[in-house]
């Protein structure tokens, strides 16, 4: 009996070694080489905002398929772009304003210029990279982390300092340097 356990937990073991997943050296020197130009676009599939008890009546104005927790955004135009120093971004919003914007202001996420801080950290270990970036914006401060992985998928987590957290679901790709 003691034999055919042996075999079964090596059989098992090889599967678990096998199913792991590899990167591949082209992939890894894209990203880093798109990194290092500062010249990407991400476009978000779908947002997560922050669960709040006030909102959970407004199930049914959502997108179909999409619930309070994973909002759909796939036909919603998006945007997160990084061009050199340069962040342009247009983000849907859904979530909270803990303090009250003015007439005219914004209601989604949007900013056009440079970031007050930038940094840009390489984990080996999981081969993505962290990215984070302080925005002012008029009316607030946001404190934006990316994460791009090498399978051009990424997240995006947005802090600011007037509304609820929210992140995003969605895939990079790297720009022309015409554009």
């Amino acid at each position: 009996m003691k034999p055919k356990l042996y075999v079964l937990l090596f059989f098992l073991s090889m599967l678990f070694v096998a199913c792991k997943s590899t990167v591949t050296l082209l992939e890894l020197e894209a990203l880093q080489k798109m990194v290092s130009n500062n010249h990407f676009e991400f476009v978000a599939h779908s947002a997560n905002p922050m669960p709040m008890a006030n909102v959970s009546g407004l199930q049914n104005l959502l997108p179909v398929g999409s619930n309070m927790a994973n909002i759909n955004l796939i036909g919603n135009d998006n945007y997160f772009s990084v061009r050199n120093d340069s962040l342009f971004f247009e983000l849907p919003y859904y979530g909270v304003r803990q303090i009250g914007g003015g007439y005219g202001s914004e209601v989604g996420l949007k900013f056009k210029g440079i970031p007050e801080k930038t940094s840009t950290i390489f984990n080996a270990k999981k081969n993505q990279y962290s990215l984070k970036y302080m925005v002012k914006t008029k009316d607030e401060n946001l404190n934006i982390n990316m994460i791009l992985f090498v399978n051009n998928k990424a997240t995006l987590s947005v802090n600011s300092s007037h509304r609820s957290n929210i992140n995003y679901n969605g895939t990079w790709t790297a720009l022309e340097d015409s554009k």
